[in-house]
């Protein structure tokens, strides 16, 4: 099967399942596709120094490190973070790229596959 162009865009906030279940996914196509995962809006939470287990979420931080092993983009979004004030992301171990509006959207157009979470 020849690798697709995948584009998960996580916009929701992670304090619930979503992201969690986003990035579970994300890894699994990543071994047989080129992924890329966007995060943009409230997403942009999930890169930052909080603990989701004081709430009871799944730590995806595991996840994040298999993409980064698994050689998929993780990308965010510049704008949705100056929006947010955030100025320091987690360190994952694993290269996040801050891209802007217009360079993510110039990736989701050459994609093949695009989900949304």
């Amino acid at each position: 099967m020849a690798k697709k162009k995948v584009v998960s865009i996580i916009k929701s906030n992670p304090f619930g399942w979503k992201t969690f279940e986003a990035l579970r996914q994300a890894v699994g196509m990543a071994l047989d596709h080129q992924v890329s995962v966007v995060f943009m809006r409230d997403g942009v939470f999930a890169l930052t120094n909080w603990n989701p287990n004081l709430i009871g979420v799944p730590s995806f931080d595991k996840s994040i490190e298999a993409l980064g092993m698994l050689n998929a983009r993780i990308i965010v979004n510049k704008e949705c973070l100056g929006d947010r004030g955030i100025t320091k992301l987690k360190d994952f171990g694993v290269e996040i790229e801050i891209l802007s509006k217009n360079e993510i959207c110039q990736i989701i157009n050459e994609a093949e596959v695009v989900i949304t979470w």
